[in-house]
């Protein structure tokens, strides 16, 4: 679903909340339920064009086409990996974007965690879940600077607007005839650095006019933005948490994640302590595990002790890396991942290990890098 022609209009309206959605209809003078048959369009029964939302007289949708436009992006390409996730890029199209990509990955869902026996890992093949995710972009590129990260390498190209960040979800729903089951923001960028059009695509995926999802279907993940990240929970109580610690020293993680020099292990810690959780939920630690860097004994004892008074608050996520061209950094061999899942498991640590799809696509975590 791409619309035919790039439109230098000055906004989509998948960029507006319902609510403003009907401030803007109001303003031209229709009526609210106007609005309501608009929305039908945008995330009931999408379509292409405004010329197409055939419930509105023409001479409204050509009205309507004069101020506004409706597809955000253009899809580019889509690579399915032997594991089944497929990597769809997609061109911004307003005029100050043009030519720019960003990278979104559709994956069937199953379990993180894997048995400890290495013998009995199933690497591929199976029954696919019936279940699927969605991992979303909230930036082209990223200025937080990961030295492991693919996307990390790029900088910041431009920020998405809200329906930028939507449509990824919008369009895969056209073409899988269905909603994900979850929707990460684990993608291209830091979401927390964009957070306005974060807010905004939360609040529509959320509301009963528009997508619906429930909160808990939606995970957004952050470096340690801990400010921003406590302002998001303030507004998406019920939406998930997950913060990229990697490192269990405040000396590593400079070198590694610069924006530790801001919000240390220390205050990424208090805030765990303190932030107001619904009985039940935990805050995702997601740990990218590289070879002779933080995968250690020592790092390993290092990390037990930093997590030890938040164990009840959190669960852990052990992601082997994935292999990023012109990185010096190594995956680990999964013998010492599943020996450090079994300490973690031993200190009462809810531990998974994640399992990285679409890496034979350059899909999985860490590697996206806007390009085709």
């Amino acid at each position: 679903m791409t619309e035919k022609s790039t439109s230098t209009r000055k906004f989509s309206l998948y960029d507006l909340t319902p609510s403003e959605l009907k401030g803007f209809f109001a303003s031209i003078g229709e009526k609210p339920y106007r609005a309501k048959q608009a929305l039908d369009f945008l995330y009931r029964n999408p379509v292409d064009s405004i010329e197409k939302f055939t419930t509105l007289p023409a001479e409204l949708r050509n009205e309507i086409g004069k101020i506004a436009h409706l597809t955000p992006l253009r899809l580019r390409a889509s690579l399915e990996s032997s594991d089944k996730a497929v990597k769809h890029a997609y061109e911004l199209l307003s005029e100050k974007k043009s030519g720019i990509l960003i990278e979104s990955v559709w994956m069937p869902t199953e379990s993180a965690d894997r048995d400890s026996s290495l013998d009995r890992i199933k690497q591929s093949g199976g029954e696919q879940s019936k279940r699927y995710t969605i991992c979303i972009s909230s930036q082209a590129g990223c200025a937080a600077g990961c030295t492991f990260c693919a996307t990390g390498k790029m900088g910041l190209k431009a920020q998405l607007t809200a329906g930028e960040i939507v449509y990824q979800v919008v369009h895969c729903m056209e073409i899988y005839k269905r909603l994900p089951d979850t929707v990460l923001f684990m993608g291209m960028g830091e979401p927390m650095h964009n957070f306005e059009s974060v807010c905004a695509a939360v609040e529509i995926m959320t509301d009963e006019e528009a997508l619906a999802f429930s909160e808990r279907r939606i995970v957004l993940s952050t470096v340690g933005e801990i400010d921003k990240l406590d302002k998001f929970h303030r507004k998406f109580p019920r939406a998930r948490m997950a913060i990229s610690l990697t490192a269990p020293t405040d000396n590593l993680r400079d070198s590694i994640v610069p924006v530790n020099k801001r919000f240390n292990l220390q205050d990424v810690q208090n805030f765990i302590r303190k932030v107001d959780l619904h009985r039940g939920d935990r805050i995702t630690i997601e740990y990218a595990l590289m070879e002779g860097v933080n995968d250690t004994d020592e790092m390993t004892g290092r990390l037990l002790g930093y997590l030890k008074p938040i164990t009840s608050r959190i669960k852990v996520n052990l992601i082997p890396w994935n292999t990023v061209s012109g990185l010096k950094f190594r995956s680990p061999d999964m013998a010492r991942v599943f020996a450090m899942q079994e300490k973690m498991k031993a200190a009462g640590i809810l531990t998974f290990i994640r399992k990285n799809r679409g890496r034979d696509s350059s899909a999985a975590c860490g590697q996206l890098a806007g390009r085709i």
